[in-house]
């Protein structure tokens, strides 16, 4: 791996540790984390299965796009997909429940979009490498 890609990494890893304190210190400050809590979802929980599939992404966009470079936007596609069918499998108890709330839905779309806004940033970087 080369230093260009380890920087991406490095600045993703710090935007969504950024992002992660800003929704952790909102959630509890105005005492919503109990909705999330009472559905069996932590905020930590989200986060980590959504990095887990940012790191595997991240490996797998590097590897493509040394092989196959011409077809990285269709993997990249393809990535955000199982993202989000994975995402919806991840919090489906959650959010069909008849006591979800909006705060949970709410934090679970935030969530989604902060990674994949990071998602986009890595393939834009890894495309244009």
């Amino acid at each position: 791996m080369d230093k260009k890609i380890l920087g991406i990494g490095v600045r993703v890893l710090a935007f969504i540790i950024i992002c992660f304190c800003v929704q952790y210190a909102v959630l509890y400050f105005t005492g919503s984390h109990e909705f999330i809590s009472k559905l069996g979802h932590s905020l930590e929980g989200l986060y980590g299965f959504e990095l887990i599939f940012s790191v595997v992404m991240l490996f797998a966009m590097v590897g493509i796009s040394k092989s196959l470079p011409e077809q990285l936007g269709f993997v990249f596609l393809g990535f955000i997909t199982l993202r989000l069918i994975g995402s919806y499998l991840f919090v489906q108890q959650g959010l069909d429940s008849i006591e979800a709330h909006d705060v949970f839905k709410y934090n679970f779309v935030i969530t989604v979009l902060v990674f994949l806004a990071t998602d986009a940033y890595t393939a834009f970087k890894v495309l244009n490498k």
